[in-house]
């Protein structure tokens, strides 16, 4: 009798297994795709359990394995399956993910409605792959109150006031780099080459660790800035939905295991650390970034060790998200905009006497030296322009809505093309593929005719909390870097942007250098 109990209840746990699994990756996408095509919507039929994901691979594969001229259209190698997808059918069309179909929106105002209405159209981390979430975190995955009260409170440090006071921060660490370069140059005086990128990491990676710890990188920490930029690249790798099961037998997996569980001693530490020396009294002046989310683990009873374990988590995965943001969104900022500056060296030209306009003979820059460079600022907006950290925005739909003409069902996607606005000829004229930095003379609704189609870092209440400080820290090192160098692309440069978590080149940024 009870072993006819037993094979009744696995059988009961089998089928609705069987049934769950049907339902996620055939039944449902099966509905939702005849959903959209009632509205004219048009994309590949859904194919089982992939989707669209091993076309998208293919070509991934493919778009990477050669680099393209300086000059060219980046959108067919960052979004290839996109643009491919958008030339077969048209705006009017979806793509899929795995079993999830995500819907193109180029309509500006529907943007707009989905940036702000962020409770409705959530971000689309939960749907990624298990390594890709293990970047991602705390502010940056939040949603509703939950975002709303870890905002308030992380505010202040990203105020303008307050990153004014990082300039001579920035400044310092900027021309540690500039003096390394120096000393590097040739006896001769022949011209230096040298991978600027990996110097450029080692530069904000400095400015981030000051931010949020108040002190100079240590080796320990200047170690998690290497494992995190591996961790980016392995998730890379992965599908971009999860293959049940794959988790225990893929060396990806156990690498990634690796990495975060160094991760978690490494920001346990430094918690630690802090609330140490915020207990003898060693912590003064203003809170730093760090104190700011170490806060409410003060506030806890030390004796409920599940709400502070949840209360570490939490924290960490804050600090991982400012490391990531932080440390890789400024640096290849800061590259592109150095590869831009060595291509058209008129624009190098400008900005370097506007440079020496502005600073004269001075050795320290501040704020208002930075708000008066307007070249600068112009050339740092275009290149956010053609190369924004993030080349697309994809959100969740989490309930039924309706969208302008279309009504979205629960469970599908939309996606806004930002490679493709920044180069959408309707909004920014018929220069829209044109490094031209003037079209930012008279701010940035100007530059593209009046509508709001500039989103580097997104935009509304979920604008990028650091999008000041990328941009100053990006302005602060280009600044020091035109006063003390001319430059140029060294022949050897392949010009291949490509895409990870953020858009970074995928080879080697070799720029020959002079000093001035």
């Amino acid at each position: 009798m009870l072993g006819t109990i037993v094979i009744i209840v696995v059988l009961a746990l089998v089928v609705r297994a069987a049934w769950r699994f049907l339902d996620t990756y055939w039944f449902r996408p099966k509905k939702l795709e005849k959903i959209l095509r009632k509205q004219g919507l048009t994309g590949n039929p859904y194919r089982f359990f992939f989707g669209d994901a091993r076309e998208t691979g293919k070509m991934f594969k493919e778009s990477y394995s050669k680099p393209i001229g300086i000059t060219d259209d980046i959108a067919p190698r960052v979004i290839p399956f996109v643009t491919k997808t958008l030339r077969t059918y048209g705006e009017k069309s979806f793509i899929w993910v795995g079993p999830k179909p995500v819907v193109f929106i180029f309509d500006l105002e529907a943007m707009k409605v989905i940036l702000n209405k962020y409770v409705l159209f959530q971000k689309s981390f939960k749907e990624s792959n298990p390594i890709f979430k293990r970047l991602v975190g705390g502010l940056l995955v939040y949603e509703g109150e939950q975002w709303s009260q870890n905002r308030k409170k992380l505010n202040p440090a990203f105020h303008l006031d307050k990153l004014k006071e990082l300039v001579n921060t920035m400044q310092k660490q900027g021309q540690e780099t500039l003096d390394e370069w120096s000393s590097m140059m040739p006896k001769d005086g022949s011209p230096l080459v040298v991978d600027v990128y990996p110097y450029l990491k080692v530069y904000t990676g400095c400015v981030v660790s000051h931010t949020l710890f108040s002190t100079p990188p240590t080796p320990l920490v200047k170690r998690t800035f290497t494992i995190i930029s591996e961790l980016t690249h392995i998730s890379n790798q992965a599908q971009p939905f999860t293959i049940p099961g794959e988790k225990y037998f893929l060396k990806k997996y156990r690498r990634a295991n690796e990495i975060e569980d160094e991760l978690t001693a490494t920001f346990t530490g430094m918690i630690e650390e802090r609330l140490k020396k915020r207990k003898v009294g060693e912590r003064k002046g203003e809170p730093d970034l760090f104190d700011l989310v170490v806060d409410e683990l003060e506030e806890l009873d030390s004796n409920d060790k599940n709400a502070r374990a949840a209360a570490v988590y939490e924290i960490i995965q804050q600090c991982k998200l400012f490391y990531v943001a932080g440390h890789e969104t400024t640096a290849n900022l800061i590259t592109w905009t150095i590869v831009m500056l060595s291509y058209h060296k008129e624009w190098q030209t400008r900005a370097r006497e506007e440079v020496f306009q502005v600073l004269g003979d001075r050795q320290n820059i501040t704020a208002d030296d930075l708000a008066n460079l307007k070249y600068v600022t112009m050339i740092v907006n275009e290149t956010l322009r053609l190369f924004p950290p993030a080349v697309e925005l994809t959100r969740v739909v989490e309930e039924e809505t309706t969208l302008g003409d279309l009504v979205l069902p629960k469970g599908s996607m939309v996606m806004m093309p930002v490679v493709l606005l920044h180069r959408d000829p309707k909004i920014w004229g018929d220069d829209a593929m044109e490094f031209r930095p003037d079209r930012f003379a008279e701010g940035v609704l100007k530059a593209a005719n009046g509508h709001s189609a500039f989103l580097p870092f997104g935009w509304g209440v979920r604008t990028c909390i650091g999008a000041n400080l990328a941009t100053m820290e990006a302005k602060s090192f280009i600044a020091l870097f035109l006063r003390n160098f001319s430059f140029e692309l060294s022949p050897k440069y392949a010009h291949a942007p490509m895409v990870t978590l953020l858009m970074q080149p995928q080879y080697d940024v070799p720029v020959v250098m002079r000093k001035l």
